[in-house]
């Protein structure tokens, strides 16, 4: 586990939660602010957007975290959200034989993440609960390193000789994720449910070492959750 890269993740989370504390402390005065704190669990549905593989199906995962929102008035509020959760997806590979005709398989690049977002919600109706958000996120990946010692092949589906090892881009899974996330939520009170879509605009495929540059490899989620504000 890269230790450095914790570090970084936590040390921005810190500025972040001290900007969403400053924000919360400078509108306490008004009489409209709230401020709620929540615990968050779902269901992540992630997958892989690259040109050096093809996906065959995405990753389903369990979520969960906690949630701070503060209402800046009754029709804005800035919500951040701390979860952990496994994304990921399982590429198609070919399984090459000598004189045979390559078998399909799969090969499953998956990695663990701790991940922030903050959001910037806005209610269009004041008689209904229902949430229009807009934010950012960052994430820290720790991979999880698939060891099967089977000779599986990407890139090339048609010529084994321009294709490459499966496993020689399990190291592009370790390292930071950012990017735009959109989505809405619906509930007041206790209770808060959620749907967002992250669409990861770093190359995790720069993550690896002495590797030509060009391709990209990045990352997209779906999140569907449920918060519940003590």
């Amino acid at each position: 586990m890269n230790y450095k890269i914790i570090h970084l993740f936590f040390m921005s989370q810190k500025i972040l939660l001290n900007a969403f504390m400053l924000v919360a402390l400078g509108t306490f005065a008004q009489a409209q602010t709230r401020f709620d704190f929540g615990v968050t669990a779902g269901i992540n549905y992630s997958s892989l957007r690259s040109d050096v593989f093809t996906t065959s199906s995405g990753r389903i995962a369990p979520a969960i975290g906690f949630s701070f929102a503060v209402g800046l008035s009754k029709r804005f509020e800035l919500n951040q959200e701390v979860v952990f959760t496994l994304k990921g997806a399982h590429a198609r590979a070919l399984y090459y034989l000598p004189e045979e005709t390559p078998a399909e398989n799969t090969y499953n690049y998956h990695y663990n993440t701790f991940e922030t977002a903050l959001f910037a919600g806005f209610r269009p109706s004041k008689d209904f609960p229902f949430w229009l958000q807009g934010g950012a996120f960052m994430g820290t990946h720790f991979a999880n390193l698939d060891r099967d010692p089977r000779d599986l092949r990407i890139g090339d589906y048609e010529n084994v000789n321009n294709s490459m090892a499966a496993d020689d881009l399990n190291d592009a899974f370790s390292g930071l994720d950012f990017g735009p996330a959109i989505g809405f939520s619906v509930g007041e009170g206790h209770f808060r449910a959620t749907a967002r879509y992250y669409l990861g605009v770093q190359n995790l495929y720069n993550n690896l070492d002495f590797v030509p540059s060009g391709p990209h490899i990045r990352t997209s989620a779906l999140r569907m959750s449920l918060t519940y504000f003590l």
